[in-house]
């Protein structure tokens, strides 16, 4: 009966000392999801903050060939457009897409005026203004 007693109460033991292992697992797997939704968070932030600052890059380097025309007023569009592809490209390389997930409804519509502009690098000149205002009213940016 002694060795009974002392086998229950040894498994009451373990059984106990089990759960608290189990909420130790659960906490530790809790703390782990927050920090990969914080990268998550701060990738997309990065990005947005990258794209924005090549954007406003670029729209002044448009505004910029504004006072030539004719070949010069194209040359120089064109090397504003391959500057803001080249710098969009990096971006692109140094935050990607995969690390993002869209939370909310706003980085939803953030992930779409994102590609309706990537479909705007392709197009030159006036094609190329109208696209990117129609994007921007469209996505309010």
């Amino acid at each position: 009966m002694k060795y009974w007693m002392a086998l229950v109460s040894a498994a009451c033991a373990l059984a106990l000392a089990g759960c608290n292992t189990m909420e130790g697992v659960g906490t530790d797997i809790a703390h782990g999801g927050q920090k990969i939704q914080d990268a998550s968070r701060k990738v997309r932030q990065d990005w947005h903050e990258a794209r924005v600052k090549n954007e406003h890059e670029y729209d002044s380097a448009r505004a910029s060939c504004a006072g030539s025309s004719g070949a010069d007023h194209d040359a120089c569009m064109d090397r504003a457009h391959d500057r803001y592809s080249a710098e969009m490209n990096e971006a692109r390389r140094d935050h990607p897409r995969s690390g993002m997930r869209a939370e909310s409804e706003e980085d939803r519509m953030e992930d779409a005026y994102d590609a309706a502009r990537d479909r705007c690098e392709s197009m030159h000149g006036p094609a190329e203004d109208q696209c990117i205002a129609a994007a921007r009213a469209r996505f309010h940016q």
